[in-house]
């Protein structure tokens, strides 16, 4: 299936008049854009098909517990994405009349309802174009966990070495966490409702040596794979912008806690005048800890100088 008729939603803004770094930039989740395709899309599906069949287990895993909670945000996923995008995603009566959908984008079919041909975590990454993770409150530690996953475009981490932790304790590394985010995360998602669901973003710069194929730019597991080769003699056209697009919701029946993400990446001589603008101003908004987390002593002077 063609994509070029649906309009771009494009990549998030760039945070021309940034917030504190630490609020989050939270913004209300308009839900008829909860999940996304565009134009350029079918790329990304390609690039999630090859990393599905090399590196299943690096990019899908679900815990005891996480099950229902699973199959429930199938059938969310399903139901939305046939009726927003009715040429993309038809769902039919198929084998023995088991309730089926097609993606006619790859020309993949899946079985809604047992026996599933596929995982129902892996069907819902075969059909949209995000990453998907369900959080689950515990009900010993008080805090939400990990418990299934999808994400086939980490930005530096192990799936597996997170799999099963708090959030609070997934992103200890990141600086400020600790002290200043992790209670009032908690406290989001466990007042998270259909009205409060919440969007934000987040950047990343990263190194584009040649060759390499957008699965191997989008399934990055270690921080120091953004910059791969000499970032002593980098130019503007090695550098592509990395760009984050999370979403919160609650599933209704399970009450999990669902935090979506879409990856795109957009080389930085691709960026028009106003995004280089915006791209720098929020650049120099990032606090120092941050910008040092997010490397920017490899390729501050350079990206700012192009913008510039």
């Amino acid at each position: 299936s063609d994509l070029s008729h649906l309009k771009s939603h494009s990549s998030p803004t760039f945070k021309r008049r940034p917030a504190s770094y630490m609020t989050m930039g939270l913004r209300k989740l308009d839900m008829e854009n909860w999940l996304t395709i565009d134009s350029g899309d079918y790329q990304y599906y390609a690039a999630r098909r090859q990393l599905l069949s090399e590196a299943k287990e690096e990019v899908i895993q679900c815990l005891p517990g996480g099950e229902a909670a699973c199959e429930e945000l199938l059938g969310v996923v399903t139901q939305f994405l046939a009726k927003k995008y009715p040429r993309e995603y038809e769902v039919f009566e198929g084998y023995l009349g088991q309730e089926s959908i097609r993606n006619n984008v790859t020309g993949e079919e899946f079985s809604l309802k047992m026996p599933y041909n596929f995982h129902p975590l892996e069907v819902v990454a075969r059909l949209a174009v995000e990453d998907f993770n369900i959080l689950i409150k515990s009900e010993f530690t008080g805090k939400h966990h990990l418990l299934a996953s999808a994400t086939l475009s980490p930005a530096g981490w192990y799936l597996r070495d997170r799999i099963g932790n708090s959030v609070t304790d997934i992103h200890s590394p990141v600086p400020q966490w600790e002290g200043k985010l992790s209670k009032p995360v908690e406290h989001y998602f466990n007042r998270l409702d259909q009205k409060s669901s919440m969007e934000r973003s987040s950047i990343f710069i990263q190194v584009r040596p040649p060759g390499r194929s957008l699965a191997e730019i989008l399934f990055i597991q270690e921080p120091k794979d953004f910059f791969p080769g000499n970032v002593n003699n980098l130019w503007p056209r090695d550098i592509i912008i990395r760009r984050e697009r999370q979403a919160f919701r609650r599933l209704p029946k399970t009450n999990a806690v669902v935090f979506t993400v879409k990856t795109s990446i957009t080389p930085l001589v691709q960026l028009p005048k106003e995004e280089l603008e915006g791209l720098a101003a929020e650049i120099r908004s990032w606090p120092e800890d941050i910008a040092t987390y997010k490397g920017k002593g490899l390729w501050g002077r350079l990206i700012l100088g192009y913008c510039d």
